[in-house]
């Protein structure tokens, strides 16, 4: 009897489990299988939680600054944007106890005191801004530390391009949370009405801005308008050597290219070549170019003169140079530089020189705790409003114009040139545009001098 008792409890234990399993799921259901050691345990009487990430701990610098070197000066409250930044870098240094410290010294000077401090022992700056030509030669000697260990590059908060301009010898080196530079053409919307030439925007749209197009407009602009028998109005106008290396990136090429740890002297390839005979027709065959008299610096500033004062439907420039054009009467726009015709979308690049990013000494002493309290300084979701204002201070009128200041800037190319090569591929350009040198020859005869001078820049350590 007893026994029968507790079998007639052990079954209505039974259905009471069943029918309260049954009005949970809806359904049966295998068994959970045992936890295993790594598991958490969790209260049987509540649904499972998400685990919570856990908060990295919060640096305390004890009061300690970090120094940024800059020729600029830190955020102030004059505009809005500035403001903003004000503001997070208040809570930025309550948060990690410290003071954020901009140090102003003028342009060029931040090479000397970076050198200086690396034979001191003791760090100019936690972050210092730089140009890639002053940069370069301070990561040869060793006085910048790569940063590949600091920051995740593959956050996709950073610039898309940030991994490959930022990249030098194989490492990560520059920083920056937003890119703006780049290079394109400024064209004179009226003298292109006037003349009745299609719209560069228009051409780019339908797929028909070439290289044959952008020919045939310098064509149709170049004039003689007072009828002395010399054109007065041009196609386009440029410093030569400027516009040859955007032609050269433009068609896929390069004029100095690192390869297998090696910096090589690249101005005399195929794609290079064929940018370069064109540059030679446009000066010397189809004469839409206004001459390089000078064969020096001078030529830009004729250039910039000529372009402003209306006599010119083209010129190269780049991003910022925009808002320097305060002076010009009529409106004039921005476009990408032509494809050339052995470019293909991953290899068409926009050149310049000029090109900044935030490096850190190889002396510094907090890079850690820098690193990780420079990306909090910057207000992450406003790059992209900062970098559109940007494009409007250009005193482009147009929206697409504006687009194509942000398209450009997404192609660059940042170009270390040193010096003695830069001469003699520059006196060699000039002699194809002002002598009508071939280009091969050009290249050729320079040669092996330019690449035995890279080498010395670059490619020997001392």
């Amino acid at each position: 009897m007893r026994n029968l008792k507790a079998l007639t409890v052990m079954l209505l234990l039974c259905s009471f489990m069943f029918v309260a399993a049954c009005s949970q799921s809806g359904e049966t259901k295998e068994p959970d299988p045992p936890k295993t050691s790594e598991q958490s345990e969790t209260n049987p009487e509540t649904e499972p939680q998400e685990p919570v990430a856990e908060e990295p701990p919060v640096i305390n610098m004890n009061g300690q600054p970090i120094k940024i070197l800059t020729w600029g000066k830190g955020p102030t409250d004059e505009t809005q944007e500035g403001a903003l930044q004000l503001e997070r870098q208040n809570e930025v240094e309550k948060k990690y106890n410290t003071k954020i410290e901009w140090v102003t010294v003028p342009w060029g000077k931040s090479i000397e005191m970076v050198t200086a401090a690396g034979l001191s022992g003791e760090p100019v700056a936690d972050i210092v801004l730089l140009d890639l030509y002053h940069a370069m030669p301070l990561i040869k000697e060793g006085l910048l530390r790569p940063i590949d260990e600091y920051f995740d590059f593959d956050d996709p908060k950073w610039p898309k391009i940030m991994k490959r301009v930022g990249n030098i010898n194989g490492k990560m080196y520059g920083f920056k949370n937003s890119i703006s530079e780049g290079a394109g053409i400024y064209y004179n919307k009226a003298l292109f009405k006037r003349e009745g030439l299609p719209d560069p925007h228009q051409l780019e749209k339908e797929g028909k801005w070439n290289w044959d197009t952008f020919l045939d407009i310098m064509k149709r602009a170049t004039k003689d308008t007072d009828g002395d028998g010399a054109a007065d109005q041009w196609g386009f106008t440029n410093h030569a050597p400027f516009l040859a290396r955007h032609l050269i990136y433009a068609n896929g090429g390069s004029i100095i290219e690192q390869r297998d740890g090696k910096w090589v002297f690249t101005s005399g390839e195929p794609k290079a070549m064929t940018a370069l005979r064109f540059l030679g027709d446009m000066f010397n065959t189809h004469k839409v170019i206004a001459p390089n008299k000078n064969a020096s610096m001078d030529d830009w500033n004729d250039s910039v003169s000529l372009f402003e004062s209306g006599k010119a439907a083209m010129i190269t420039g780049e991003t910022w140079e925009g808002s320097n054009r305060q002076a010009m009467s009529d409106e004039f726009g921005f476009v990408a530089f032509p494809k050339g015709p052995d470019a293909t979308d991953s290899d068409y690049k926009t050149a310049i020189e000029n090109f900044t990013m935030y490096y850190m000494p190889s002396n510094s002493k907090q890079p850690k705790e820098a690193a990780i309290i420079w990306q909090d300084l910057i207000l992450w979701d406003r790059v992209e409003l900062a970098r559109r204002s940007y494009g409007e201070e250009q005193l482009l009128a147009d929206p697409e114009d504006v687009d194509a200041i942000l398209e450009v800037s997404d192609h660059v190319q940042p170009l270390f040139f040193p010096g003695v090569p830069k001469v003699q591929w520059e006196e060699a350009i000039w002699s194809t545009a002002n002598k009508g040198e071939e280009p091969e020859s050009a290249m050729e005869r320079i040669l092996e001098s330019a690449q035995a001078s890279l080498d010395e820049a670059l490619n020997v350590t001392n």
